[in-house]
């Protein structure tokens, strides 16, 4: 039999034109993937992190280091998103972190779709060089139906937070937005909000030099909004008062206030000092007795204070004799000044 016969099939069987044709795919497929070893990309990988450990605190920074880095690549550590990725060549960048608490994460590389390369517990945050501090805050849960506010009751545990230690009466929701230099309010209808005092630990870092508390994340300061998780829950929590954990105790003040008549005429007995914040838990004082009236007038107040270091305390100001004293409510506020305290006080 011919190779080739004379309708051009090879050995009979197979066309000639399709017999090169074959041929020549088959050459190209070496051919194909050769180029494609090649000319592709190769995967980004990281293979260092520097330091491997740093100190909580702010202005936290890392160097990553590894093969075949694009500008637009980022880093996460663990959850927590860092801030920049400073390219500096294909194998090395500057990453800074924001308010990642301390503790073991993964370093994870990813470009602008996916993860490309991890390095597990690459990461260690260790606790400030300052101690852990226990802080305790009044404010309000927020946005809450009626069966979420009766769930939360005191000894309830907020986890990585603290324990709820007293909770007040259910009132109107109420969004206070902080609008330098003060606060606007913002009702919401058809939501509750509920007090409550909280036992919180946070930690403490130097912020431009200031000592400050810190709990998930954010700086403990009244009108700072958490969301902490409940059992019910992610439920807001908005920060009214601020104070050390020493107990409250009940100190017989008398105030010479000064002002108005018309405005010292408005003091009685039985009313509060409600300070910045309207939280009936709060720390605050009530007036037990009141004097005649006139451009001053004496009132005697039980104050709710705590014990410093040097003397009383009230609302985290001292409290003493000649000290300043500011009484506000929803009526009047009058200033005076402390002349008398019962044993004990300074």
């Amino acid at each position: 039999m011919a190779i080739v016969d004379a309708r051009g099939r090879l050995f009979g069987r197979l066309n000639l034109f399709d017999a090169i044709v074959l041929v020549l795919g088959l050459w190209m497929i070496p051919l194909a993937y050769g180029g494609y070893l090649l000319f592709r990309a190769p995967p980004p990988t990281l293979t260092a992190v520097v330091p491997s450990t740093i100190v909580y605190g702010p202005n936290m920074k890392i160097r990553v280091r590894g093969t075949h880095f694009l500008p637009y690549m980022r880093v996460s550590i663990g959850q927590h998103q860092g801030m920049t990725f400073k390219f500096n060549d294909s194998t090395d960048a500057d990453v800074d972190l924001l308010d990642v608490p301390p503790g073991v994460y993964d370093v994870i590389l990813f470009d602008n779709s996916q993860e490309r390369s991890r390095i597990p517990n690459g990461l260690t945050i260790a606790p400030s060089a300052l101690p852990d501090a226990t802080l305790t805050v009044v404010g309000t849960f927020g946005n809450l139906n009626a069966e979420q506010a009766a769930a939360i009751r005191p000894a309830m545990i907020i986890d990585g937070i603290g324990t709820v230690e007293q909770v007040g009466r259910p009132q109107p929701q109420v969004h206070r937005v902080f609008v330098r230099p003060g606060t606007v309010e913002i009702p919401v209808a058809g939501r509750q909000m509920l007090p409550a005092v909280i036992r919180l630990s946070c930690y403490i870092r130097a912020n431009n030099g200031q000592p400050e508390c810190v709990a998930d994340r954010w700086s403990v300061q009244p009108t700072t909004l958490y969301f902490f998780k409940l059992p019910i829950g992610d439920v807001a929590f908005q920060v009214d008062q601020v104070r050390s954990v020493q107990p409250l105790e009940p100190i017989a003040v008398t105030v010479r206030f000064s002002g108005e008549p018309a405005t010292l005429a408005e003091l009685k007995v039985g009313d509060v000092d409600l300070g910045d914040v309207r939280n009936e838990l709060s720390a605050t004082a009530t007036v037990a007795r009141v004097g005649p009236g006139g451009a001053t007038r004496e009132a005697a107040l039980t104050v709710q204070a705590q014990r410093g270091a040097d003397g009383w305390l009230y609302a985290n100001v001292p409290l003493r004799r000649g000290s300043p004293f500011v009484l506000r409510n929803q009526r009047y506020e009058v200033r005076g000044t402390v002349i008398d305290m019962a044993e004990g006080g300074k």
